[in-house]
């Protein structure tokens, strides 16, 4: 078994057992809002506020473009990195910009 198969096996694990203790972290808080209700005086939630599944589903979407422009920022070092160890092609680098250039711009 190579190393990365070992350690999405075990990520594969952790997101299972996540997904696993969704059903009685729900029905714990349900039965703690059961034994509230009656018992912690009534509120309105205010109207000015957006509703708190929409800041869950908003903050979702902010956390998955940062990790999606994360990944390309780290894949795009990795890569620019790789032939300095073995793995992977070698780096044509940007040609430099001369006097020449810079003065014509």
């Amino acid at each position: 078994m190579s190393v990365l198969t070992a350690v999405t096996e075990a990520e594969t694990k952790v997101v299972d057992t996540v997904k696993s203790l969704k059903q009685p972290v729900v029905d714990y808080v349900s039965k703690g809002v059961e034994y509230a209700e009656g018992r912690v005086p009534k509120v309105t939630y205010p109207d000015v506020l957006p509703k708190p599944v929409d800041v869950i589903d908003s903050q979702y979407d902010f956390v998955v473009s940062l990790i999606s422009a994360q990944h390309e920022l780290v894949k795009a070092v990795v890569e620019t990195v790789s032939p300095l160890v073995g793995a992977g092609k070698a780096h044509t680098p940007a040609a430099k910009a001369t006097k020449a250039t810079k003065s014509a711009a």
